[in-house]
């Protein structure tokens, strides 16, 4: 090998290692946990990472997971201050408790995306679906099913969580407009089947006449399964994008039973559309405006009884905790940022 060739081989091999040398890690703090929303979502941020990492544009993905305490969130996110991560990503316990951590993290220039549900601190990008909206096509999907009259349970998921709350409100903001409508009960199942399960079964237990259910996530099918072994039907009822839950309605519906099902998709994987985000900001690449640094994911999948035969087909591969995926593509988040 030529002298010169040999310089030019070991520069480039130089610059190469260099560049991921520098590459940032990422910072992933993670609230409540356990469900299978959260698995997914946190399968989908490790499974994504490791397209940016084998391009050299992230090094590590340091994930956290705090349970239902805030305070121990703010713990792992100044610890990840400390470690200098290039970016924290924070699905958030609380659209407040987090503000003043955050604000350290604006003091050490390290951007910050609250992703699934957003915070109040300006600093922070927030990557999420509009919850308040979500529930509302939920609610008003309803109230037109039922022609503005009849008895509807609300079932939501954890007390205090900003996307459960703003949901919930969502429901009963909407409700409120049909005088005919009464919202026999309304509470949560934290996310949770077999909570949703048990806390249906109650319900049912007192009330005689339900003509619809405001609910979602692995809640739904604990709620198809109450009503199943009550030996009742819900006419009317919200759902979830999850294989397990439309398997179900599947059998229901191919054994004769007449309900009424909407599911809109509440992707897991956005986790994967704000890790684009948080590796772009983390190389210094500016977000184009956002309307109150919000950015809200569209949500484009839905499941009717016109088309669920042909969603369970894409998920013939899946097991039955699957949730129907959506996120942006490369092409998609580029377009997010000034060029």
């Amino acid at each position: 090998m030529k002298p010169r060739t040999l310089l030019a081989t070991v520069a480039t091999s130089l610059a190469c290692a260099s560049a991921f040398a520098s590459a940032p890690d990422i910072g992933l703090s993670n609230g409540y946990f356990g469900t299978e929303w959260r698995n997914q979502m946190i399968d989908g941020a490790n499974q994504q990472f490791q397209t940016y990492k084998n391009k050299g544009m992230a090094d590590k993905l340091v994930v956290q997971q705090s349970g239902a305490n805030t305070g121990q969130q703010i713990q792992d996110m100044r610890n990840m201050i400390r470690q200098k991560v290039g970016a924290i990503m924070v699905d958030a316990n609380s659209a407040t408790a987090l503000n003043g951590v955050i604000s350290q993290a604006q003091r050490s220039k390290i951007p910050v995306v609250s992703f699934d549900q957003a915070v109040s601190n300006p600093y922070a990008t927030n990557v999420t679906v509009d919850h308040y909206k979500w529930g509302q096509r939920y609610a008003q999907w309803i109230a037109e099913q039922l022609h503005g009259k009849g008895n509807v349970v609300v079932l939501d998921g954890i007390p205090g969580h900003p996307a459960a709350e703003a949901r919930k409100k969502a429901a009963l903001d909407t409700f409120a407009k049909y005088p005919g409508i009464k919202v026999v009960w309304s509470g949560y199942g934290e996310w949770d089947e077999a909570k949703a399960q048990s806390v249906m079964a109650t319900v049912i237990a007192a009330q005689p006449k339900i003509d619809a259910v405001f609910t979602e996530d692995a809640m739904a099918l604990g709620v198809l399964r109450a009503f199943e072994n009550a030996n009742r039907r819900v006419p009317i009822m919200t759902g979830e994008a999850q294989k397990g839950f439309l398997t179900e309605w599947k059998k229901q519906r191919d054994a004769g039973n007449p309900m009424k099902v909407f599911v809109q998709v509440n992707p897991p994987d956005i986790s994967r559309t704000a890790l684009g985000i948080a590796v772009r900001l983390a190389q210094g690449r500016k977000l184009k405006p956002l309307p109150d640094n919000t950015y809200y994911f569209p949500i484009t999948k839905t499941v009717t009884a016109e088309n669920l035969d042909a969603t369970l087909a894409t998920m013939s591969d899946k097991p039955d905790s699957y949730f129907l995926g959506q996120w942006l593509s490369e092409p998609e988040l580029d377009a997010l940022f000034a060029q």
